[in-house]
């Protein structure tokens, strides 16, 4: 589990956590550039949010 984050966070969150770490690892290693990891964060965020949102709906 991503540092920083509660144990009593969501799912979610900490899901959303997890992949903000990654990407974070990739632009502090400089295998993405910072514009490269903004976009990716704030699209990879948002479709996470629509995952979940339609995984509640899938059973």
């Amino acid at each position: 589990m991503s540092w920083g984050v509660s144990l009593d966070a969501t799912n979610k969150e900490k899901l959303k956590a997890e992949m903000a770490d990654f990407l974070n690892g990739l632009n502090s290693t400089g295998a993405i550039s910072y514009e490269v990891y903004n976009e990716a964060f704030d699209v990879s965020m948002k479709l996470l949010d629509k995952m979940y949102d339609l995984g509640k709906f899938e059973k």
